[in-house]
């Protein structure tokens, strides 16, 4: 059994996977298998991951049917093996002490524990990398709170936390797959309810998340509209009064730029979009007040609907407690 599976989905990123499987290649910790789980690609992603299993048995090949992100990452759950597992995108990278560091951290713990080092964004046009984890003022060692800090905000990328495959097979723990987004997120929000976090600011052993064109973090409205599904889930699980507070506020948040993204398409002249967009939204959240907007003539009045939209969005609070 391998210390460490690393697991990754990949759907048409040939031109990224050689960087994100040459990073695991080159760790310092030499106990991973690397399971790349091919989403039904229909490039030559299949090339480029059996190139390295030929060369190194600790790459693993599987092939599926297109069923996105989370139905990859939860095949590859199925397929690995390892004490410890880490989900890294296909165009994303660690740097070479990452699996050492963070698997030599929770050797020395006991108890149920995850563990992640720094996060940094880097760019394909140039742009100066990030040090992304400094916008959540992580303190060196156990994260206190740390569920409730994740209610507040999605605060960790998919590649950065090393976490337990045994908690994570007992408690049948997978990535929803209803969520096109997000769905990281709504991974970390119910592991944390079985194991403590910890931040080792170790140097070399960084996460490194891509950002590109083709990032699904640059779709506005499939993020939010994701973030709202995430965190009406979480309304039926949280208990705790500041929690309810720190969602009802979040909840407000992403229906106010949802209503204000659809006035956006309504000025652009995109009614079709419009109308379509507020369909969704009122699937995902069937208030009656939110309702009143899909009117032929609000939507085709975009300052009309803005108006309502704001209106609405300033009583959000009330209609959150009174769905």
């Amino acid at each position: 059994m391998p210390l460490v599976s690393i697991i990754i989905p990949a759907y048409n990123y040939a031109r990224y996977l050689p960087f994100a499987l040459d990073s695991v290649k080159r760790q310092s910790l030499c106990d991973w298998e690397c399971l790349i789980v091919d989403d039904g690609s229909t490039d030559s992603t299949r090339n480029v991951a059996e190139k390295y299993t030929v060369d190194d048995s600790r790459f693993k090949y599987h092939y599926k049917n297109n069923g996105g992100l989370s139905s990859a990452r939860n095949y590859g759950i199925e397929k690995a093996s390892g004490k410890y597992v880490l989900f890294l995108d296909a165009d994303d990278m660690l740097e070479i002490n990452n699996l050492k560091h963070l698997s030599d951290f929770l050797e020395n713990q006991s108890g149920n524990n995850a563990v992640f080092g720094k996060f940094v964004k880097f760019y394909d046009d140039g742009t100066p990398e990030y040090a992304w984890y400094q916008d959540y003022n992580y303190v060196e060692g156990l994260q206190t709170d740390f569920h409730s800090r994740l209610v507040e905000k999605n605060s960790l990328p998919p590649c950065a936390p090393l976490s337990p495959l045994s908690i994570i097979k007992e408690h049948k723990l997978s990535f929803d797959e209803s969520l096109t987004s997000y769905e990281d997120w709504d991974f970390w929000l119910r592991l944390s309810t079985y194991c403590n976090f910890y931040f080792i600011p170790d140097e070399n052993a960084a996460a490194r998340v891509r950002f590109h064109s083709g990032s699904m973090s640059t779709d506005n409205w499939r993020m939010e509209i994701n973030q709202l599904k995430v965190r009406l889930k979480l309304t039926k699980s949280i208990t705790n009064r500041i929690d309810n507070l720190s969602n009802a506020t979040g909840i407000e948040s992403s229906v106010k730029t949802l209503l204000y993204t659809i006035a956006d398409n309504i000025a652009e002249g995109s009614c079709d979009k419009a109308r379509e967009r507020l369909e969704i939204l009122i699937g995902i959240y069937p208030h009656r007040k939110i309702k009143i907007l899909n009117r032929r003539f609000l939507l085709s009045h975009p300052a009309l609907f803005r108006k309502c939209a704001w209106i609405l969005w300033e009583r959000i609070r009330n209609i959150v407690g009174n769905k």
